[in-house]
């Protein structure tokens, strides 16, 4: 029963509600101190000076985007002319080739191979019929082209016909290449046409980045303001040189009196002694 009727121990509010009066206060201080920083801040950059960095600092971001996309596109247009001599030298080879086919295989047609197969003069059913334009297969020995003095009827058919067909492959080969060189033309005219366009646009943006450069140090220049001369001002040593003189010989001339002084008022004072003992 005596631990039950034990009261536990009030506690004091009083100070307490001093402590958070104090904490509030501080608090409210260390608010207004934010609040005065932000408005400092905010006052600074409204400045003039504030406005031009920030108009300087978005040009060199602008700057520093172009130049990306400048280095960008230069390395496309490096590409781009690389592919165009690489594709201007491939339509040159091709040319060359195509054209001594379309020149040689006639000629070429009107001789015999040592492994063509004649048909028969019974059946006058033309053999299967093969690529015109296909190489002599490969054999040893070597398949020749040869001419008889006289050819049997077998060959003359032969020969015409084969001459036809090559012919005619001929033609349909070189008209194929010619599309595709047209078009190949046509590929590197605008491969080197992108490729000029890129270096007019390179000069124009140099000329460009010169007037910027210039206007961004007149404006570096108004924002930070005169700067004094750091060079030493030779007068001013030498005003200071020449007041100095004159006092050095002032003070030469006033220690050169004081010992003539001080002889003649000791000399004095022999007279007197003198004149008191006598």
């Amino acid at each position: 029963m005596a631990a039950a009727n034990k009261r536990r121990p009030k506690i004091d509010l009083g100070v307490q509600s001093g402590e958070r009066r104090r904490g509030k206060s501080m608090f409210g201080i260390v608010l207004g101190t934010l609040n005065k920083a932000k408005i400092e801040d905010k006052e600074r950059n409204a400045s003039d000076a504030a406005k031009k960095r920030q108009l300087i600092e978005q040009r060199l971001q602008t700057k520093l985007r172009k130049e990306t996309d400048s280095v960008r596109r230069a390395e496309e247009a490096k590409k781009d002319k690389t592919a165009a001599n690489r594709k201007e030298e491939e339509l040159q080879l091709k040319d060359s080739i195509h054209k001594l086919r379309h020149a040689r295989l006639p000629l070429l047609a009107n001789f015999l191979l040592t492994c063509d197969i004649f048909p028969s003069s019974d059946s006058f059913s033309p053999p299967p019929s093969f690529d015109p334009l296909a190489q002599p297969p490969r054999s040893h020995p070597p398949p020749l082209y040869y001419l008889p003095a006289i050819l049997t009827p077998a060959q003359e058919a032969f020969l015409a016909r084969r001459k036809v067909e090559v012919i005619e492959a001929a033609d349909k080969e070189w008209l194929a290449f010619h599309e595709e060189r047209t078009a190949g033309i046509e590929e590197i005219k605008q491969l080197r046409q992108r490729v000029a366009e890129e270096d007019v646009r390179r000069k124009k943006e140099r000329e460009a980045a010169g007037k910027g450069e210039g206007e961004d140090k007149e404006m570096a220049e108004e924002t930070q303001g005169p700067q004094p001369d750091p060079t030493p001002q030779p007068d001013a040593e030498m005003e200071v040189d020449e007041g100095s003189k004159p006092g050095s010989a002032s003070e030469t001339r006033k220690e050169s009196t004081e010992p003539e002084r001080k002889d003649e008022s000791a000399a004095m004072q022999a007279d007197d002694e003198d004149a008191v003992e006598y």
